[in-house]
């Protein structure tokens, strides 16, 4: 009985701890864009990610054929990244169309994420 006490006050006490430094992330708001290539056809039937370089998290859209997408993502800067979509009938083809260095998250391509539309360009 003793320990089943102890117990109890040490996983309440890991709650608290853990709960009382954490930081409240600000609220996702909508958001909507296009994925397009230099020439402006539209790059469609992917996964693009959006990988927070501050505050924020990971987040993921599916582009549909027309290279539009939208959801929902706390304002921000993030790196970003193309990616197989789930969901579409010929994902590996359309995957395939993406040069491989866009395919893979770096730093070097960023987005600001905001009240605008975002325009996302592949070469």
């Amino acid at each position: 009985m003793r320990s089943l006490a102890l117990l109890c006050f040490l996983a309440l006490t890991m709650l608290v701890g853990c709960s009382a430094g954490a930081t409240k992330l600000p609220e996702a708001g909508p958001i909507s864009g296009t994925l397009t290539r230099a020439d402006g056809s539209p790059v469609g039937d992917v996964l693009l990610m959006l990988q927070p370089t501050s505050v924020g998290f990971m987040t993921s859209f599916e582009v549909d054929a027309e290279g539009k997408f939208s959801g929902e993502a706390i304002a921000g800067n993030y790196a970003w990244f193309v990616a197989k979509s789930a969901k579409a009938a010929d994902a590996e083809k359309a995957l395939a169309k993406v040069p491989e260095a866009f395919q893979q998250g770096t730093l070097e391509r960023r987005v600001t994420v905001g009240s605008s539309p975002l325009a996302i360009t592949l070469p």
